[in-house]
């Protein structure tokens, strides 16, 4: 019987025992290294369990093929990406900040989502196929964001836009885009880091106070 195409991005299984989880490790571990040197249309679960030193059995105990490894994958840079968003929407909510303090933050939490093994980002997010629930989380994530950004802005009094939601989907979009573009290009030429945080701040700012 086919498998219902849902079904192909799911884990079988979840890891219990310490021995099992060391498993799913290795193995996702072996798919991201495959998945960086040879690309998605290379990765394949005999690679993969190979790489791992594990038999494709084991493998197919925890996944059903290669769409639910990138997907675990996926799916744990975005828990990453949920924790590092909230974590910084928390400090700077308490820590009242200037429009400056405000954009700089900003630029650098957008950087270090994207700077974090960012060969692997690019396959991860510019090769591989996302099911539908992959899609509507990251819609999530990015309109929380925008939410979090809004109410800072409208408590904010050196900040000037018309419309605070409006302003705060710009600057994330914009800063997105361009952080994702940095940290992906495979010129091997990328803005040098500092630079970068310190002209999209100086953009982000003088959006946010027109001045």
């Amino acid at each position: 019987m086919t498998r219902a195409p849902a079904a192909r991005f799911r884990p079988r299984k979840a890891p219990v025992q310490r021995r099992s989880t060391q498993t799913v490790e290795a193995i996702l571990g072996a798919a991201a290294r495959i998945l960086v040197s040879r690309g998605w249309s290379e990765l394949t679960t005999n690679h993969v369990a190979k790489r791992a030193g594990v038999s494709i059995g084991t493998l197919y105990e925890y996944f059903p093929g290669k769409e639910a490894l990138v997907t675990a994958l996926v799916e744990r840079h975005l828990e990453r990406a949920e924790a590092l968003l909230a974590s910084r929407a928390s400090e700077l909510a308490m820590g009242c900040p200037s429009v400056d303090a405000l954009s700089r933050a900003i630029v650098e939490t957008m950087v270090a989502l994207h700077e974090d093994a960012p060969r692997l980002h690019r396959a991860l997010f510019e090769e591989v196929p996302h099911p539908p629930a992959i899609r509507a989380r990251v819609r999530a994530i990015e309109a929380r964001h925008t939410d979090a950004l809004a109410m800072l802005l409208t408590s904010m009094r050196d900040v000037d836009v018309p419309d605070a939601h409006v302003a705060a989907r710009i600057v994330v979009d914009v800063l997105e885009s361009a952080v994702h573009r940095w940290a992906c290009d495979p010129s091997g030429d990328p803005i040098p880091r500092e630079q970068l945080i310190d002209e999209l701040a100086r953009l982000v700012k003088r959006y946010l106070s027109r001045g």
